[in-house]
């Protein structure tokens, strides 16, 4: 019997050595299909690749151990739990099988607890925080987005070089998602590294839109942006600690149904953007917002800034003069406007009523990781390939997919009479669609393969 547990053949190979050359489907159907692949018994020889270390060092590879040692022959085999070698089957090849098996249970799909832990309920009283604080996202990200165009593209006659600008300063802390998870993650606060990051994130946010709200539709564009973008760092910030509680329940599903949590909360999101597009294309379609110098105050007289008379409709400045900012213009659908102070305090109030039940979730207390074993873990998830590839593919697809053309909302505007309303209606379509799609995804496509749905999907964009 062998003595060293980690030399598994008679000619010295080791456990780390065999998992680094297990060879991929594709070059296992390439070894069958070759014309000298083919040995007697009706099997294949696999001849093994040489390693492949550039993302995995070999102090890694022994987080992959055998499961059972079993004696046969005067040799020491590895063999997968009941299982037999079949006819024609080398014992290499037999190694090779049960630690590709092993390597697969233990490696991707396996990956957070044993068997015997209990499938959480994102719905129940402990847990359902995590759902409303997505739908706070999405009135978050379809808000402060959505509000732009009729605010500085339709109202203040913003050039496609500040409408481009202000989008991505609205935006620019989703780019920090990270530093915010080494937060959450590694300073847990009186033990818990959830709760009070998702409370603290979300009362920012409310403040800054208090803040917001005391401005009214006086506000500088300018100031609107930056105070936007402010709301914005608060709910990443919140968000980030609700994706680590959101994975820690992922982990938790069968395998079998594993990805509902993930489509739950980003329909509840989207649901949330449709609902605040909507309050948008409702309360931002009148005249205050959509018709140029528009004075609900008949005490208040007319602009006479040639800036905004050279926007007004000439017909209706030449048919009254003096009173043409009084009358309501053809762009404006409703009577009514909703103010932006109005629409502050709308998003405020539910995040409001959405604090209880933050503070509720059941969370357990940990103690803090130390950062330099964090960052080593770090490193080793990001080395493995199911992680580095999904990297790249989002990074190459921001790129390649991002790329639009900085003068298409004011041409929309100006060339196609877009207005609120109708742009509106197009950002709820997209959104409706959006919504559908992942729907029928938790559905009917839990288990379709993701390279395959992501190859569908990019071609569908190309079209």
């Amino acid at each position: 019997m062998n003595q060293n547990p980690d030399i598994i053949s008679g000619a010295g190979e080791k456990v780390v050595d065999i998992l680094e050359n297990i060879p991929s489907d594709s070059e296992r159907r390439a070894a069958t299909d070759t014309p000298g692949g083919r040995r007697r018994g009706g099997g294949f020889r696999f001849r093994r690749p040489a390693s492949f270390t550039i993302f995995r060092s070999q102090d890694h590879a022994d987080a992959f151990s055998t499961t059972a040692s079993v004696e046969t022959g005067g040799s020491s085999d590895v063999m997968m739990g009941g299982g037999e070698q079949t006819a024609g089957e080398a014992p290499e090849e037999r190694r090779i099988t049960a630690f590709d098996e092993q390597k697969k249970k233990g490696d991707i799909y396996n990956i957070s607890v044993s068997e015997d832990v209990e499938e959480i309920d994102p719905l129940t009283n402990d847990y359902i925080g995590i759902v409303a604080n997505y739908f706070s996202v999405g009135l978050m990200i379809g808000g402060s987005t959505s509000l732009l165009y009729p605010v500085l593209i339709v109202k203040a006659g913003a050039t496609a070089s500040l409408m481009t600008a202000s989008y991505a300063v609205v935006m620019v802390f989703w780019s920090y998602k990270i530093v915010f998870g080494f937060l959450s993650d590694c300073f847990p606060i009186f033990g818990y590294r959830r709760k009070p990051y998702m409370v603290m994130g979300w009362l920012f946010c409310a403040g800054v839109l208090l803040t917001l709200a005391k401005e009214g539709n006086d506000i500088d564009p300018r100031h609107l942006v930056i105070m936007l973008a402010l709301a914005n760092m608060g709910y990443v910030w919140a968000d980030v600690a609700a994706d680590g509680f959101m994975v820690w329940v992922a982990h938790r599903e069968p395998i079998e149904r594993r990805g509902k949590m993930q489509t739950l909360v980003f329909s509840v999101s989207k649901l949330g953007q449709i609902a605040i597009n909507l309050v948008i294309l409702f309360g931002f379609s009148g005249p205050e917002m959509n018709c140029i110098g528009f004075e609900s105050n008949p005490y208040v007289p007319c602009s006479t800034d040639i800036y905004v008379t050279r926007r007004v409709d000439p017909e209706m400045y030449q048919s009254n003069p003096n009173g043409w900012c009084y009358e309501k213009c053809n762009q404006a659908t409703f009577d009514w406007d909703l103010s932006i102070s109005e629409f502050a305090l709308s998003i405020c109030f539910v995040i409001a009523a959405s604090i209880p039940l933050y503070l509720r979730l059941k969370e357990n207390k940990v103690a803090a990781e130390p950062r330099g074993e964090f960052l080593r873990k770090f490193w080793s998830q990001i080395e493995r390939r199911a992680c580095w590839q999904l990297i790249l593919y989002g990074m190459i697809s921001h790129i390649t997919f991002g790329v639009v053309n900085a003068a298409k909302m004011s041409a929309n505007y100006v060339w196609l009479d877009l207005h609120t309303f109708q742009h509106q209606l197009m950002v709820i379509t997209e959104k409706v669609v959006f919504f559908i799609g992942l729907t029928l995804v938790r559905r009917y496509a839990l288990n379709a393969s993701w390279r395959k749905s992501v190859l569908v999907g990019s071609c569908l964009v190309l079209v």
